[in-house]
């Protein structure tokens, strides 16, 4: 209605009045009101054109004068859209038309004439009008000088700025006012700005602070206002001017990267007293800002704690812009505004911006409210808005956004936001199917982000579909080019086919790839590819984030076709290989678009989507970029370099590398074109990380042209964002340079070291000699390091570089100055000191000074580089402790460096101070890596420092510990947390060092059971991280972050060697946790860790031990062992039999047993193996022995080894089928006697060794009834001798004298004979296979059993005699090669003894060192106790006894054990002691080892030491005490040997008690003995003759114990006719015993039944009444003696069969002394049978003389003859020889006694009473005759 009515009054000719005035003035508000940011000019002039109208008609009359004021202020408001840059221009006539009326009619508001005038100057400089702005200027200045003082700074400072006067005039004139000086330097710091367009310079910064300094100079004072008459006064400025002063300073300074400036504005600031809401918020909003500075450096790597910090600034920011609104401050709304625009640009990316999305809603809407000029933010916010809802699927909302923008722009993003647009509306579901290819691509786009993330794989065929929209045929092609089809190789193709599979693949790729040439010829010329291209883009985005990568890549070649940019020829390589043409090389016309900055950096991301697709493909192919191709091995076969096919896929894997390559650089490229650093900062990120591997395994120079060409890029660029980046960049470029001279000084250095040792280098001598180019190189790297060492300290750019970083580069900069040596010194004293002064702050200066001189001590570890004096690792150490680290990583690589330093010197406390600092920074390296960029350090890095520090403290422990087990265990947790670090860090290396640490420092804590559980836990971890490094470093990949390692200054570790190490420390752990198991009985979780460990490892030596101790375990457990046995067949038969035998002794089965024993042996072929043969053979045969398998087969095995002895190994080893003639019992009728010289050929002791034990097996194993037992006996005695002939008679050297060659020849000289010392020391230094010594004997114990096993067996057989040269061998044997003089003591007394029961007892061999030898050797008792002391805690040896025991009770079951016990030894020698009456020499030695048996948990020797204790007791007759003793013996249980000495003991005891009823209490004992030894005999049946003497002689010790305590009787008491009867039975077992110990081939003792037998029965005759009774006892009795003395006859007999002539026979041998014992026993019998005939015949004789002749005839004529066979006639027979008898007995008595005077009159008495009765009969038969 307004329009309707103006129109009508403006219509037709009208006066010009006020009201036309007035109308027209209306009429251009209305126009104004739709005025936008996005009107045009032209709609803009309309509007002015009516207020210019208006102007000029209100300008005629004064009366409308006013009306000229009014149209200026609607003009202004209306034309208020134009007044930015750009568009000012349009406004110089129309705005100097205002001014120049407002002018003519002299307005009074001189404010506003002088603002208009501000503005008109501001157009005509933005029209570039600059003389009429600087004439209009000057004139302006005159009149606000003169009327509005207080807008002269205004135009001051557009005079300043745009130079609109000569400077001379504007300096005078800022001298002239603070306010004025302020705002001169201000803007001279921004015209600055504007036209150098480069980081600024510290007199920027120097400015800066001027300026800081004037605004706090004036901080109190207060003066005149500026708007005076005379501005041209000194005046101070206003409190409100300073505040917009200094925050205006702020901005400024936060806009040339100085913070500091900023900050201490904002401290100035926040002191003002009075401020306005708006300063207010734009000192929050400045204080965000300087937030975001402060983590500037940290913000570019967009880690999640610098995007967390940025956001947490958006949301603070989006706060104070609500309250901007709410408080209607649009100045504060759109600072506010810009900063938050500033702030969420960096988020402006596809994983981030969704998180700014509401901050841009409300930045949108606030400016749109307030219709906000800012129209560029306008239209950047709604642009990104629009991608922000394009990607959500909000399709409606980003076309909104999309048209907004379009509205806000200002023209230069029309193409891109139109072209957005149309793409748009073409993939929008309202619109109708499009007939384009284009528009149908960009809906199946749509529907591609329309698909659920789970129907992932429905993607891909629409994407190819979109491909082939846009390029039917070509894109298909490239679809092939990725088809993998070609490549498939069958399974078990060898080498050759694998390789033409390759380069099939490698050729089909190029092929398919060189069809794309020609494309953008194919296509229309005309035609716009915009659309196109944008399509190929977004399919290319789309398909790298579905990860698509076939498509992807096709997309990116596509659209890269457009991008014939310069650079792109001299980046592609690939083409070169691969045949490929690029058709953007043809000449191709580039569309007008394709130059906007927006396509370029389309282009750019495209680049870098190309290049990580390309990248993935190589990936595929199993090779990193730039990494070359390995030809593949192993079972397919070798591959050659040169081999053809090889050639072509090689070239090609590199060709993709060099394509890679150049996307990323051509990205970078784009980046420098157009201006924009993020691109190139981008490109250098990702070469970087995909090069990681490279640059781990410090190949620097392999990516020198690539890093080369990005630092030209850095350095291209006017502003550089990120100088972290670009120092890195310089230090991998300057290493690049420098390291093949590092490699090449670092051999030489190596080379001079190693052949002038001693030799101090120079610095002459310690650098390489360096031509031109060379010269040149190290010179463009230390100008590199050295701006990069400038940027680090930060005085250049206002950024400072992490310390990380800077501590980086100087590595690289002190490895440069070496190869300078010219300039070493001086750069130390001149170039680092002057680039660490320029340091920020003194805390820098302090890291620095750490840094370098931790580079001195580096770089002086190498001694081809020592030119300066070390500083001291103490002081360092307080310097480092000092600093202020802002990067805690950094700070743990300087305090594990200086303990590396201070561990070399040995100065363990530092080490200790050292690595305690660096351990207590775990949690803040941990979390510094979260926080900061990890560009050098990451985790990995971090856990190896970690591990290394923790190395160096445990052994600084170990070293200080001293012996104290608490510091010992520490540094054992501490090498437990190093191997703990290195897990974590996937180290392999430091795994195995630390793992060799703790195994290496906890060997002696192995022998401790309470010690080695407490390892059990730890030892487990460390084998599973040995496990698990070894397993992710097979394939030599580092994963994690990249770190920077140093230069190498040597050659690398052999990684055989650490191979071989960590193999070794494996096997050494799995072992030792297997014997810990063991400890447990945790059999199968041994054999499960074992398992494991063995799949784990490779076949190599290391694997040996550990299949053993499976095989053992599965030994232990039942389970097959064949497989692991087969396992071992690449070693030789000997050690499968080795194993075959150990398996034998594991096992719980008799079957299994014998499976192994017998494979133990038959896998023995080879002639060298012949010996263990033997052994295995003898060991076989022992088994089946005691395992009650026929004595046949074990005798059998025994012979064969008998066989194999006397052949020897060569003649055994060839299979013949003869039989050997085995000596017979007449060939060894004498010990030096024919079977001697038989035997001579055998020298060697090791045969003869054998042989003994051979034989004893035998004679053990046969009949002891049979002739074969007493054979292989004396065959074994005489190999003894051969030894002892072998040995003894040796020759000390050509110049001594010869020892005696003969050995004793009778037992007298055995019993004297002591072995020479000189033979002694001669035994222990000889090696000669002919001599005893421990080369000939190699099982010393072995050796002593079967000696000891000879001895019992010739003293069963009553050959006590020859015992002694067993016992001097045994003797010899214990004392020279074992070495144990405690065992020696042993055999020496029971050579004593022996002497002593052969009679030999005045000049025995060792009669005079008695009580030494009954003695415990003090060393031995000490090493006793202390393994007691050390079982306390262990355990280990009551494990080691108790399972001995349970191997059953079997004769050899001390074989089993590798050594004798002391405690066994020492209850020996108390035997030997108590058999000798040295009682107290005997308690002792049992007290002592009955203690040391129950500490160690030997339950046998303790059962017998304690039978042996009751013995004593008993001799003491201290009865019940042995009861007692015996007692606990009995509940403690052990063998055969146990049962019978305890039974005999007891029934000692219990006869010495004498309490009631003894004699049943005996016959119990005896009974309960017998019955356990039956027992036995039921479980051993090939020891049934052997358990079946013990029975006998137990009944026979029954049976003499009744006659003796009836014999004890008192005489006057009658014999009941329960003890005739007993007495009777006793004599019944006697004889009994008698004839099954004669059968049993024990004569001696079957003489001795006979003998005791005889005197029961003599006992018994002499208490009955019954003439014939007594009759018949007599002559019983008088048989058993006659048997005893015919048993010990033919022992006598055979005794001297086994000497050669009659001197040799020893009439003082036991036998012979039994002989004669019984012999006088027989006559003494016999005298009491005369005796007792005699009394008869006394008392006829006294019974006739009472009687007549007739009485006396008539009984002679009644008596009948006596019958035959009647006792009466046996009587009369026995009395008639009885003379003979006694006369014969006496006679050979006293032959054989000429030196026992003892017997002699013993024989003396007894013929005086048979002289005496036999005189007595001649009387009684005189008087007979007489009468």
């Amino acid at each position: 209605m307004s329009s309707e009515s103006l129109k009508m009054n403006l219509e037709g000719n009208l006066q010009e009045d006020h009201f036309l005035c007035q109308a027209l003035l209306d009429q251009g508000v209305l126009k104004s009101l739709q005025v936008s940011p996005a009107t045009t000019v032209e709609d803009i002039n309309e509007a002015v054109t009516y207020f210019l109208k208006a102007i000029e008609m209100s300008k005629k009359e004064p009366s409308t004068h006013s009306l000229v004021f009014n149209a200026s202020v609607l003009y202004f408001r209306t034309v208020r859209p134009l007044l930015q840059p750009g568009r000012c221009s349009e406004l110089v006539p129309s705005l100097k038309q205002v001014v120049e009326s407002l002018e003519e009619v002299g307005d009074q508001d001189h404010s506003w004439r002088a603002e208009l005038s501000i503005e008109l100057v501001k157009c005509l400089l933005d029209s570039g009008q600059v003389e009429d702005a600087a004439s209009f200027a000057k004139v302006t200045e005159t009149f606000i000088k003169s009327h509005s003082g207080h807008l002269y700074p205004r135009l001051y400072a557009l005079q300043v700025r745009h130079k609109l006067a000569e400077d001379d005039l504007l300096r005078e004139a800022s001298e002239e006012c603070t306010t004025l000086k302020v705002i001169y330097k201000i803007k001279e710091i921004k015209r600055w700005m504007e036209v150098n367009e480069k980081t600024p310079t510290e007199d920027e910064a120097v400015k800066l602070k001027e300026i800081f300094s004037l605004l706090v100079d004036s901080a109190e004072l207060t003066g005149a206002p500026v708007n005076s008459s005379h501005p041209e006064s000194s005046t101070r400025i206003q409190l409100c001017d300073r505040v917009d002063f200094l925050l205006e300073l702020a901005f400024l300074s936060l806009q040339m990267k100085h913070r500091n400036v900023a900050a201490d504005c904002l401290k100035q600031l926040n002191l003002a007293r009075e401020l306005n809401t708006e300063q207010s918020i734009l000192m929050e909003c400045l204080d965000c800002e300087i937030n975001i500075l402060k983590r500037d450096p940290k913000m570019n790597n967009y880690s999640r704690a610098s995007v967390e910090a940025r956001l947490k600034e958006i949301d603070k920011l989006d706060q104070l812009l609500q309250a901007a609104v709410r408080e209607d401050r649009p100045r504060a709304v759109q600072a506010v505004c810009a900063t938050q625009w500033n702030f969420c640009l960096p988020l402006l990316q596809h994983n981030l911006r969704k998180r700014i999305k509401t901050p841009l809603l409300k930045l949108a809407q606030v400016l749109e409210d307030m219709q906000s000029m800012l129209l560029e933010v306008r239209c950047g916010v709604h642009s990104e808005l629009a991608v922000i809802m394009e990607e959500e699927g909000d399709m409606e909302a980003s076309r909104t956004h999309l048209q907004k923008a379009m509205m806000l722009d200002n023209g230069t993003q029309k193409e891109r936001l139109s072209s957005a647009f149309q793409l748009l509306q073409l993939g929008s579901p309202l619109h109708q199917t499009p007939d384009c290819p284009e528009g149908k691509a960009a809906m199946l786009m749509q529907q591609v982000r329309d698909i659920p993330s789970q129907h992932s794989t429905e993607r891909h065929p629409i994407l190819v579909s979109i491909g082939l929209l846009l390029a039917p045929n070509d894109f298909q092609s490239l679809m092939d080019a990725e088809s993998t089809s070609t490549s498939t190789v069958p399974i078990g193709s060898t080498g050759s086919e694998l390789m033409a599979s390759l380069a099939a693949k490698a050729q089909h790729h190029s092929i398919c790839v060189e069809r794309l040439n020609g494309y953008l010829d194919r296509q229309r010329k005309d035609q716009d590819h915009t659309v196109r291209v944008k399509l190929w883009a977004m399919l290319a985005k789309t398909a790298r984030k579905q990860e698509v990568w076939d498509v992807c890549r096709a997309a990116c070649r596509f659209c890269l076709l457009y991008d014939d940019g310069p650079s792109k020829r001299s980046k592609t390589k690939e083409h070169k290989s691969s045949g490929e043409k690029s058709s953007a090389e043809s000449h191709h016309p580039r569309r007008g678009n394709e130059n906007s900055v927006h396509s370029l950096r389309l282009f750019a991301e495209v680049c870098f989507i190309s290049a990580e697709a390309t990248v993935h493909k190589l990936f595929e192919e199993g090779v990193q970029l730039n990494s070359p191709a390995v030809p593949p091995q192993g079972k397919v076969g070798g591959v050659t370099e040169e081999d053809p096919h090889w050639v072509v896929y090689r070239d090609w894997i590199s060709a993709l590398s060099s394509y890679a390559t150049s996307g990323f650089l051509r990205g970078g490229e784009i980046g420098v074109e157009i201006g924009e650093s993020w691109l190139v900062e981008n490109a250098a990120v990702y070469l970087w990380n995909y090069n990681h591997h490279v640059l781990t395994a410090g190949e620097y120079h392999f990516l020198l042209p690539t890093f080369q060409n990005l630092v030209e890029m850095f350095q291209r660029m006017k502003t550089i964002r990120n100088h972290t980046l670009y120092v890195i960049l310089c230090d991998a470029v300057a290493r690049g340079l420098i390291q093949p001279l590092v490699a090449r000084d670092c051999s030489k250095t190596s080379g001079e070291s190693r052949t002038e040792k001693g030799i101090k280098p120079t610095a002459s001598t310690s650098s390489v000699r360096l031509d031109n180019a060379a010269l040149q190189e190290v010179q463009r790297a230390s100008e590199l390091c050295d701006y990069a060492l400038s940027t680090s300290s930060g005085h250049l750019t206002g950024e400072t570089v992490p310390v990380a970083v800077r501590k980086q580069v100087l590595t690289t900069w002190m490895q440069i100055k070496k190869l300078l040596p010219q300039q070493w010194k001086k750069a130390l004293s001149t170039s680092t000191l002057e680039i660490f002064k320029k340091s920020e702050n003194d805390e820098d200066a302090a890291m620095n000074r750490v840094l370098v001189g931790l580079e001195m001590l580096h770089s002086n570890k190498n001694p081809g580089h020592k030119n300066f004096l070390d500083p001291s690792p103490s002081a360092l150490a307080d310097m480092a402790s000092e600093c202020s680290w802002s990067d805690a990583v950094v700070e743990l690589q300087v305090w594990c460096q200086l303990a590396a330093v201070c561990h070399n010197v040995n100065d363990h406390s530092l080490v200790l101070r050292c690595t305690q600092t660096a351990l207590q920074l775990e949690e803040a390296a941990a979390k510094c890596l979260s926080t900061t960029p990890c560009l050098l350090y990451g985790p990995t890095a971090v856990n190896e420092m970690l591990s290394s520090a923790a190395c160096l403290r445990g052994l600084s422990l170990v070293c200080k510990s001293n012996g104290s087990p608490d510091s010992y265990r520490e540094a054992l947790n501490v090498f437990l947390s190093a191997v703990s670090f290195a897990e974590k860090a996937d180290s392999r290396e430091l795994c195995v060092t630390a793992a060799g640490h703790f195994w290496n420092n906890c060997l002696p804590l192995t022998q401790s059971l309470r010690d080695r559980w407490w390892m059990k836990e730890h030892l487990e971890k460390i084998l599973n991280a040995l496990s698990h490094t070894s397993k992710n470093n097979k394939h030599n990949k580092k994963r994690g972050l990249v770190t920077f390692s140093e230069m190498p200054h040597e050659t690398p570790k052999n990684e055989a060697t650490n191979d071989d190490k960590e193999l070794c420390l494996r096997a050494a752990i799995t072992g030792l946790l297997v014997c810990i198991q063991n400890d447990k009985e945790e059999y199968a979780c041994s054999l499960q860790l074992l398992d494991k460990t063995l799949r784990e490892m490779p076949g190599t030596k290391h694997r040996l031990p550990l299949l053993e101790y499976r095989i053992l375990q599965k030994a232990r457990l039942g389970e097959s062992i064949e497989h692991d046995i087969q396992m071992l067949s690449d070693e030789n038969g000997q050690c499968c039999s080795l194993m075959w035998h150990k398996a034998a002794l594991f096992a719980i089965t008799l079957n299994q047993q014998l499976t192994c024993y017998q494979k133990a042996f038959t896998t023995l072929m080879s002639t060298e193996s012949q010996w263990q043969k033997v052994e295995f053979l003898l060991e076989f045969g022992e088994w089946l022995y005691c395992h009650n398998f026929p004595t046949s087969e074990a005798q059998n095995q025994v012979q064969l080894a008998i066989d194999i002895l006397h052949l020897g190994p060569e003649q055994a080893s060839e299979p013949d089928d003869r039989n050997l003639k085995t000596e017979t019992y007449e060939d060894i009728l004498g010990v030096h006697g024919q079977f001697t010289k038989n035997l001579s050929s055998l020298k060697e002791v090791c045969r003869l060794d054998q042989l003994v034990g051979a034989h004893t097996l035998l004679a053990i194993m046969s009949d002891r009834a049979s002739s074969q037992h007493q054979h292989n006996l004396l065959l074994a005695f005489t190999f003894v001798l051969q030894i002892l002939q072998q040995t003894i008679p040796l020759k000390k050297g050509q110049s001594c004298a010869v020892m005696d060659q003969s050995l004793p020849s009778t037992t007298k000289e055995w019993a004297e004979y002591i072995c020479p010392e000189e033979a002694r020391q001669i035994l222990k230094t000889t090696s000669s296979p002919q001599c005893i010594n421990k080369h000939s004997i190699v099982k010393p114990n072995q050796s002593l059993f079967f000696l000891r096993l000879l001895e019992k067996e010739l003293r069963s057989l009553s050959l006590d005699h020859l015992t002694l040269p067993i016992l001097h061998l045994a003797e010899i044997i214990a004392h020279d090669l074992l070495e144990r003089q405690s065992l020696s003591d042993l055999y020496r007394l029971r050579i004593v003894n022996t002497c002593a029961e052969l009679g030999f007892d005045s000049h025995p061999s060792y009669q005079g060192k008695l009580p030494s030898l009954s003695k415990i050797p003090v060393p031995e008792q000490i090493k006793c106790h202390k393994d007691m002391m050390y079982s306390q805690e262990t355990g280990i040896l009551t494990r080691k006894y108790n399972q001995r025991a349970k191997l059953g009770e079997e004769i050899f079951s001390e074989r089993l054990s590798e050594d004798v016990s002391s405690q066994n030894i020492w209850r020996e020698k108390a035997e030997v002691c108590l058999s000798l009456g040295l009682y107290q020499s005997a308690r002792q030695l049992l007290v002592e080892a009955q203690m040391v048996a129950k500490e160690f948990g030997d339950k046998s020797v303790e059962a017998k030491t304690l039978i042996s204790l009751a013995a004593i007791a008993c001799e003491e007759q201290k009865y019940a005490t042995a009861m007692i003793v015996l007692d606990k013996a009995q509940i403690l249980k052990g063998d055969h040997d146990f049962w019978y000495h305890l039974t005999l003991i007891r029934v000692t005891a219990v006869v010495g008690q004498q309490e009631e009823d003894w004699q049943t209490k005996v016959g119990q004992i005896i009974k309960q003995g017998c019955e356990a030894l039956q027992l036995i005999a039921g479980l051993q049946v090939n020891r049934a003759i052997e358990l079946r003497f013990m029975i006998t002689s137990l009944e026979k010790r029954g049976a003499v114990e009744c006659i003796k305590a009836i014999a004890k009787a008192p005489p006057a008491e009658a014999f009941s006719t329960e003890d005739v009867e007993r007495l009777m039975a006793a004599c019944d077992t006697l004889s009994a015993s008698a004839d099954a110990l004669t059968k049993l081939n024990y004569g001696q003792k079957a003489a001795e039944a006979h003998r005791d037998c005889a005197n029961g029965l003599r006992l018994l005759s002499s208490k009955v009444n019954d003439v014939e009774e007594k009759h018949r006892y007599l002559i019983d009795a008088v048989s058993q003696m006659q048997l005893a003395v015919s048993l010990q006859e033919h022992v006598v007999l055979r005794d001297q069969r086994l000497f050669v002539s009659q001197e040799s026979f020893d009439s003082s041998m036991n036998s012979i002394r039994k002989l004669l014992q019984v012999q006088l026993g027989y006559a003494e019998l016999c005298l009491d049978v005369l005796e007792e005939h005699c009394s008869e015949q006394k008392r006829k004789a006294l019974s006739c003389v009472k009687k007549t002749s007739a009485e006396i005839a008539v009984e002679e004529f009644t008596r009948s003859s006596p019958q035959p066979g009647s006792t009466e006639m046996e009587w009369q027979t026995t009395v008639r020889t009885l003379g003979q008898t006694i006369l014969s007995l006496l006679a050979a008595a006293n032959f054989q006694t000429l030196d026992n005077m003892e017997i002699k009159a013993h024989c003396l008495s007894l013929m005086e009473k048979y002289r005496r009765l036999t005189a007595a009969q001649e009387e009684l038969l005189g008087s007979n005759i007489s009468s």
